[in-house]
C-alpha cells in the first residue's frame, strides 16, 4: 500500500469512528411518535417545524422591520406568523397595514376582513379598511367603518377628522 493510500484508510476509519460516536447518541422516537409515524407514511409537518420562534416574537421581530421602514422583510415574517397561529387577529391585522403601507389596498382590503372576521371590535381595523376607501373614492363605505370604529371607540381622533372631512365634501 502506498502512503497516500494508508492515509486515506486511516480518515475512513476516522469518520466511521465519529459517525458511529454520533448514532450512540441519538435517542429512540417516544412510543406514541412510533404509532402515529406508523399510521401514516409522510412526514409529519407543523408550523413549529417551519420555525422556531414562536408568534409573539415573531410579532416583534416583524414591528421592527416596520419601523425600519423595511416593509417586505415585514410582511415575511407576518406571513410565517400567520402560518404558525392562523386566525389571530392581529397578526391578519398587520398584514392588512403593511399591504396598505405598499399601496397594495386589495389585497390589504382582504386581510382587514380576515381580521374583522375574528375581532370585529378592533377601531383600528375599521379606521384602515376607511382609509382606503377614501383613497379609492368609496365614500360610504369609508363612512360605514369610521362609524363602525367610533362606535367601538368614541375618542378615536383619526376617525373623527376622517369622518368630518366626509361629511363637509358633500
Amino acid at each position: 500500500m502506498t502512503v497516500f493510500q494508508l492515509l486515506m484508510l486511516g480518515a475512513s476509519a476516522y469518520f466511521a469512528y465519529k459517525i458511529y460516536e454520533h448514532i450512540q447518541t441519538l435517542q429512540d422516537p417516544k412510543e406514541d411518535e412510533k404509532s402515529e409515524s406508523s399510521e401514516s407514511n409522510a412526514p409529519q409537518r407543523t408550523a413549529e417545524a417551519f420555525s422556531t420562534f414562536d408568534t409573539s416574537s415573531l410579532i416583534d421581530k416583524a414591528d421592527e422591520a416596520v419601523t425600519s421602514k423595511d416593509l417586505d422583510k415585514a410582511l415575511a415574517i407576518y406571513s410565517e406568523a400567520n402560518i404558525k397561529e392562523s386566525g389571530n387577529g392581529e397578526v391578519l391585522f398587520k398584514m392588512g397595514y403593511v399591504l396598505a403601507l405598499q399601496e397594495r389596498n386589495e389585497e390589504a382590503l382582504e386581510y382587514f376582513k380576515e381580521a374583522l372576521e375574528v375581532d370585529d371590535k378592533n377601531p383600528f381595523t375599521h379606521l384602515e379598511m376607511a382609509l382606503i376607501y377614501i383613497a379609492e373614492g368609496e365614500k360610504a363605505s369609508a363612512r360605514t367603518h369610521l362609524n363602525a370604529a367610533l362606535e367601538i371607540d368614541p375618542e378615536l381622533e383619526n376617525a373623527k377628522k376622517e369622518l368630518d372631512k366626509l361629511n363637509s365634501e358633500d
